[in-house]
C-alpha cells in the first residue's frame, strides 16, 4: 500500500474560508480604481474621436471634397518633385494659412492646379502685381524639375 496524505479537518476549514472570502469579494465587486475608470473614459473618448474623423473623411471624400481633421490636411507624397526633401510615399499634414499674403520663399505649401490636381512645392519666388494681389512662383525640390507654369 502506498504511503497517502489526507486532508486533515483544519485544512479543509481553512479552505471553506478562503471560498467564502473569494465569494464575498465576488458578491461586493471589485473595488473601483480611479486611475483606470479615468483612462478608460479618455481612451472611449479618443476611440470617438476617431470614429468622427473617419465619418468626416469619408463624406469629404464622397462629395470630392479634399477632407481635414480640425482643420488639419492629409496628403501623402506620390510623385518624386519633392524628393530628396519628401520621398515618395511621405504622409504629409498642411493647413490653410490664416494669411496667405504671409507666406515667404521657402515655404512648403500645397495646391490645387486649374487641373484640378493637387500638388506640394516650394515658394521659390514672390511678385505682386499693380493691385496688390501676391502671386506665386512654386517649383519641386527635385533638381531636374522647372518651375510650375501656373
Amino acid at each position: 500500500m502506498s504511503d497517502t496524505d489526507y486532508t486533515t479537518p483544519e485544512q479543509i476549514e481553512e479552505m471553506r474560508r478562503a471560498l467564502a472570502r473569494e465569494r464575498d469579494r465576488l458578491i461586493k465587486g471589485p473595488r473601483r480604481n480611479w486611475r483606470a475608470v479615468l483612462g478608460r473614459g479618455a481612451f472611449g473618448v479618443l476611440i470617438l474621436l476617431l470614429a468622427v474623423s473617419l465619418v468626416s473623411v469619408l463624406r469629404a471624400r464622397s462629395r470630392g471634397e479634399i477632407p481635414n481633421v480640425l482643420g488639419l490636411y492629409l496628403f501623402s507624397i506620390e510623385s518624386g518633385s519633392m524628393e530628396p526633401t519628401l520621398p515618395v510615399g511621405s504622409v504629409i499634414l498642411s493647413r490653410s494659412p490664416r494669411d496667405p499674403a504671409a507666406l515667404h520663399e521657402g515655404d512648403i505649401v500645397t495646391f490645387r492646379t486649374t487641373g484640378g490636381d493637387i500638388v506640394t512645392h516650394r515658394i521659390i519666388a514672390m511678385e505682386r502685381d499693380e493691385s496688390g494681389k501676391v502671386r506665386y512662383t512654386t517649383k519641386g525640390d527635385n533638381p531636374i524639375n522647372s518651375p510650375d507654369p501656373e
